[in-house]
């Protein structure tokens, strides 16, 4: 097989307090917030049941952690659990990742999104593994600069 992801990109967790959430894992971890963003009640983004986020980071790489809050519930719903959200995999090349979408579409898996922009501005696509569990697929997240602000 010669399409293979890059390496693990990040992990996504859903979280009940946001705030509670970012402190933990910026004073007592020392990560450094990257942004935050609050989707609108029509934008659709990160899957489909995400309401805000925060992207936190330990380098220069955009982000290697996503915290979000989901949509319409203080307990979600049975689809949706607090945890895990999703896994992200960076591909080698933009080709690869347009390989991957292809196989996805020819084995007939189910592409839940795919957007570029947005926080690390990199193009992507979701999609569930056979369990269910959301995955992303990515390639060219930005690096955050010297300044340290992220890309508008």
């Amino acid at each position: 097989m010669t399409l293979r992801v890059g390496r693990l990109g990040h992990v996504g967790i859903a979280v009940r307090d946001m705030e509670r959430s970012v402190s933990f894992y910026t004073e007592v971890l020392g990560m450094r917030l990257t942004e935050q963003f609050n989707y609108g009640m029509d934008e659709v983004g990160h899957g489909v049941a995400v309401l805000a986020g925060s992207f936190v980071r330990n380098d220069s790489t955009h982000h290697c952690l996503s915290i979000f809050t989901l949509r319409n519930a203080v307990e979600p719903p049975a689809e949706h659990a607090f945890g895990l959200h999703h896994i992200a995999f960076e591909m080698n090349s933009s080709d690869d990742l347009l390989a991957l979408y292809r196989r996805f579409e020819e084995r007939g898996i189910p592409i839940v999104n795919a957007r570029k922009g947005g926080p690390g501005n990199q193009p992507r696509f979701y999609g569930r593994d056979p369990d269910g569990n959301l995955l992303e697929f990515y390639w060219g997240i930005d690096q955050v600069g010297w300044d340290g602000i992220a890309r508008p």
